[in-house]
């Protein structure tokens, strides 16, 4: 084992050769009988199922606040918020109505904005424009009466994000917006200084990068998303029966998927070393902890969870790595792909472009690199393209980005394990990701 880490480490042997490099490996001892960072992952199915109990009644959508008409201070008082977002629809801008909506993150709530812009153009036929609220802070802002504005951020602090909630409300046309926060706690800033909010109930999280708290806020855009694409007509019965259905399932998948990859890390005891077989994800781990680069990819609803699954990568790995649009490999990171550089592609059978994702995945193999798949578990198509696939239990489309992001969280994880790093709190990372300092040396911090 050592002469083969040593020669891996010299690059004298190919990475393609997916040796055991670290199988016997055992967790770090700090680790074992406490909350972590997988306890937060390990919770992510019960929290879907709290927001299905919370947030869906006699499958309708009923988020808080969202059929309540806004008070009479403000500039769209006496209409509520689903009819103040479904006004920005489709069919409404070929009458020569054109408002938007901005939804604004940093970090991996940006990455849940991105997704939120996937998921309502798709479901709900509503333009969406994801922005960093470190340059939309900096922005004025250009905002017509009746354009919607969601700030997403766990903490309800994140300094760029208040900001910008901020210099919307000061606009011209700030009392003729609608602000909606989408947070982890509704005493926070940004729910106090909002018109709606949308608390995701994901919890208190252990590990400083965001985990559950990601998959909630996702899932509740999906929720969102549903409730618009109701109100706006732009879904059929049978399409929403089937969405509905798999929304219900999700949790029981994501479980599934948990129970394979991760139960085996939930031991109490580091005397048993997890065994080759016995969890797929940590092979895979083991096989590929001395890589320094990894590409993520993934198309439509799949790109947000290729940069989040890259952020976590660099995050608890520590190891560098670059999300992408799957084509968009070919613009440039398709000369850096060799033997030594692993790359994920998220390409279920569902994604309408999974085809093209495969020739993705044939370009990859040409330069002989190693392919990590995450794809549906009935799919054998993959598996003479790729060094490894990890299946799935099937769902929607839109679906797919929150139970592909588990094994993509649960990878990263692993990987900080194997090189020993401290995976709960990585270095350079803090809760408060984001502090403001005002001239007289105070200010407020940010998560």
């Amino acid at each position: 084992r050592n002469q083969i880490l040593r020669r891996l480490a010299q690059g004298q042997a190919p990475l393609s050769l997916r040796l055991m490099v670290s199988m016997q490996a055992p967790l770090q001892a700090p680790d074992i009988g406490r909350e972590t960072m997988l306890t937060d992952i390990w919770e992510t199915p019960e929290v879907l199922r709290g927001l299905l109990q919370a947030y869906m009644k006699d499958g309708v959508v009923q988020l808080p606040g969202l059929r309540e008409k806004l008070p009479p201070e403000h500039g769209l008082a006496g209409k509520t918020p689903l009819e103040i977002m479904a006004a920005s629809s489709e069919k409404r801008m070929a009458e020569g109505f054109t408002n938007r909506f901005s939804i604004i993150g940093s970090g991996t709530s940006w990455h849940a904005t991105l997704l939120a812009e996937y998921l309502i153009e798709y479901m709900a036929r509503i333009p969406v424009e994801a922005h960093y609220a470190s340059e939309f802070r900096y922005h004025e802002p250009s905002l017509q009466t009746g354009d919607v504005v969601f700030v997403v951020s766990m903490s309800g602090e994140t300094a760029d994000a208040v900001e910008s909630l901020r210099q919307i409300t000061k606009s011209a046309l700030g009392k003729n917006v609608l602000k909606i926060a989408v947070v982890n706690s509704s005493s926070s800033t940004l729910a106090q200084e909002s018109d709606l909010v949308i608390n995701v109930q994901a919890g208190a999280e252990v590990g400083v990068a965001s985990t559950k708290g990601f998959s909630a806020t996702g899932f509740v855009f999906e929720l969102l998303s549903l409730a618009l694409a109701d109100e706006c007509g732009t879904i059929t019965d049978a399409e929403r029966s089937t969405f509905v259905k798999r929304l219900h399932e999700l949790p029981e998948g994501m479980q599934e998927v948990l129970d394979r990859e991760a139960k085996p890390l939930m031991q109490t005891s580091t005397d048993n070393p997890i065994g080759i077989g016995e969890c797929p994800l940590w092979d895979i781990g083991c096989q590929n902890v001395l890589a320094q680069n990894f590409i993520f990819l993934g198309r439509g609803c799949n790109f947000p969870v290729a940069l989040e699954g890259a952020m976590k990568c660099k995050e608890l790995a520590y190891i560098h790595a670059e999300g992408y649009p799957a084509a968009e490999m070919k613009h440039g990171p398709i000369a850096l792909i060799d033997e030594f550089m692993p790359v994920v592609v998220v390409c279920p059978m569902a994604d309408a472009t999974y085809e093209k994702i495969k020739s993705n995945i044939e370009e990859v193999k040409a330069r002989n690199g190693a392919t990590i798949a995450i794809t549906e578990k009935y799919n054998d198509e993959l598996e003479q393209l790729c060094e490894y696939v990890i299946g799935l239990p099937e769902t929607h489309e839109y679906l797919m980005p929150i139970l592909a992001m588990v094994p993509l969280q649960l990878l990263a994880y692993m990987m900080g394990i194997l090189r020993n790093n401290t995976v709960d709190h990585p270095r350079g990372l803090m809760k408060s990701i984001s502090v403001k300092i005002e001239e007289t040396g105070c200010g407020y911090a940010a998560a």
